[in-house]
């Protein structure tokens, strides 16, 4: 099945809320556009969007336009710093909960037109493991599973995991420890994941990123001012940096060359409008 043409589609998981998967798919989708990388972003927490605010933008338009309305997506895309396009779910709007697979296909199919402008795709993905979360997941050739080393985050990404490796449709998992005090913190944190895996479970897993704690990335969290670019001395925003440059590098960990990916010729829509 033919993946994005000369990139990649990410999606940004982990099974739990309040982790920092919206932080790190603003900051990583700008320091991929600081290297001259082609990238939007999709806001796929639908109901509840809010990479927009990280940035302090307003966006127009939203996903709920484009469904109504039958709209390309090209029309309801913001720009965002540093070239980036963002496509904006909703936040509190009911049309945009408990969406049916139908509606979600739709979505990812209308993904097709982004394939000749762009060189990544960053989803980020909504909390828990429902079917809104693991479609788009399985529509991305790369999965980034944010972990932070708490019992109970543990226990959502390992079941995040289990869930996306049991379907034989995810066997490799790039993880990123979060709120780390610092590398070896990181290290620690990965390893004892990682040990819960692979006594259970058959997923390959690689540690690509340790983000410390850092007063910077709050400060730029409470100013909608991503790190990335208010701070890029900053520990955050070099972990980011770190992150990007491993992704798009000879040493980039494997992808998930399996996984039904967003721009498959056979579900695109006609006319880059959603069908």
């Amino acid at each position: 099945m033919t993946q994005i043409h000369n990139g990649q589609a990410i999606a940004i998981t982990s099974g739990k809320g309040g982790v920092g998967k919206t932080n790190l798919s603003v900051n990583l989708a700008l320091s991929l556009c600081k290297q001259g990388k082609k990238v939007a972003l999709f806001d796929g927490d639908l109901a509840l969007a809010n990479a927009y605010i990280m940035m302090g933008l307003s966006p127009k338009q939203t996903l709920v336009d484009a469904l109504q309305a039958d709209l390309p997506l090209s029309s309801i895309i913001t720009e965002g710093p540093q070239g980036l396009k963002l496509i904006s779910g909703g936040s509190g709007l009911n049309e945009l909960m408990n969406i049916s697979a139908k509606t979600r296909h739709r979505i990812i199919s209308s993904f097709r037109e982004l394939q000749a402008e762009n060189d990544y795709l960053i989803v980020d993905t909504a909390a828990g493991i429902d079917d809104n979360v693991l479609d788009f997941v399985y529509a991305c050739n790369r999965v980034l599973v944010v972990v932070v080393g708490e019992p109970a985050a543990f226990i959502d990404a390992y079941a995040c995991v289990k869930v996306l490796s049991q379907s034989g449709r995810v066997n490799h998992f790039d993880i990123v420890v979060n709120r780390a005090r610092d590398e070896a913190h990181g290290r620690d944190v990965f390893k004892r994941f990682k040990g819960i895996v692979d006594r259970f479970l058959t997923a390959n897993l690689y540690h690509v990123a340790t983000v410390p704690e850092d007063e910077k990335l709050l400060v730029g969290v409470n100013n909608c001012q991503p790190p990335v670019l208010s701070a890029p001395k900053s520990k955050a925003a070099k972990a980011f940096d770190g992150l990007a440059t491993l992704l798009t590098g000879p040493n980039a960990t494997p992808v998930n060359e399996d996984a039904a990916a967003f721009f498959t010729k056979e579900s695109a829509p006609q006319q880059g409008a959603l069908q």
